[in-house]
């Protein structure tokens, strides 16, 4: 495809089915979900699709519950954010369609990795926030926990709540546990490749500087899929889905899978030589002037690295 093809295609992709009234969440289930991962997913092929009034998890909320009334503004969040990701990255592959060098600096891809973790992240929160919510009954250290809260009591027997960090998975986990009664086997396949993923996110939100790595397109791909199956895959078992509109997504994916070219992003200098001496800006105080001179003090003492 000439570049004019692939513009045009990457829009069908994101704006295809607008007008889509018999299930405007769009989830039907993609084909390799069967094929390739063995789900059962025939609970999605009902007239009473999810999200439509006469589905049995669709309720009522009266004015007198405000609490929800922030969650219903922020219902969109997780799939806008993924929705963002996926559409940075087929810019990138419109960017990169014409390019013979298949390698290039960091551009788009450690922020596709970043804005679609802050979707995963804010369907955790979203969703155990409805939870604890609606149901009832949820023990008080599963409420904190999954609020990242921590109660400490002073000597006079006041109760403070601070923020705790917990490890969103830690979260996924228990938000399963106890919203669907639904239990995770850490060594599970779905699983390790969720956490596969959130460990590549993390060297991008806390890069280690001593390791200068590439990130391939395919890479990127391969995160973006651990993640969508990291909620459906329990969607599948329990036969409920969690975030509707995730079918659509992988949807999403899969078609930009096929548009696709290998890429490599990386830092520019990953690859340059660095044999013989090298200059770096060093801006501190009380540098070793005999490991590192600058010009001034080389030139005076004939210093040579």
């Amino acid at each position: 495809m000439d570049l004019v093809d692939v513009q045009m295609e990457l829009k069908g992709i994101f704006n295809s089915g607008t007008d889509d009234y018999d299930r405007p969440t769009r989830d039907y289930p993609h084909p390799k979900l069967e094929k390739d991962y063995g789900l059962d997913l025939a609970y999605l092929q009902v007239n009473k699709w999810e999200g439509s009034v006469l589905h049995p998890h669709t309720r009522t909320c009266s004015y007198d519950e405000p609490r929800i009334i922030p969650l219903i503004k922020n219902l969109d969040l997780p799939k806008r954010l993924f929705l963002a990701a996926l559409q940075l990255f087929g810019d990138s592959i419109l960017a990169y369609h014409e390019m013979e060098e298949r390698t290039g600096e960091l551009r788009y891809y450690p922020s596709v990795i970043l804005t679609f973790w802050a979707g995963f992240e804010s369907f955790v929160r979203h969703t155990s926030e409805l939870m604890l919510v609606t149901v009832p009954n949820v023990p008080e250290d599963i409420v904190r926990f999954l609020r990242e809260e921590e109660a400490s009591v002073d000597p006079s027997g006041n109760v403070t709540l601070k923020t705790q960090y917990r490890p969103v998975l830690h979260r996924y986990s228990t938000l399963l546990r106890y919203g669907f009664d639904y239990k995770i086997d850490k060594g599970c396949k779905f699983w390790q490749c969720l956490d596969n993923a959130s460990k590549l996110r993390n060297y991008y939100t806390h890069p280690d500087v001593n390791v200068p790595r590439a990130i391939s397109s395919e890479e990127v791909l391969g995160f973006m899929e651990s993640v969508l199956l990291g909620i459906i895959t329990p969607s599948a078992d329990m036969k409920r889905t969690q975030l509707l509109g995730i079918y659509h997504l992988y949807g999403v994916l899969s078609e930009l899978r096929k548009m696709m070219t290998p890429f490599n992003e990386q830092p520019f200098l990953k690859d340059w030589p660095l044999d013989g001496p090298k200059t770096i800006y060093c801006p501190f105080k009380n540098v070793d002037n005999n490991r590192f001179p600058n010009a001034r003090e080389q030139s005076r003492t004939g210093h040579e690295l």
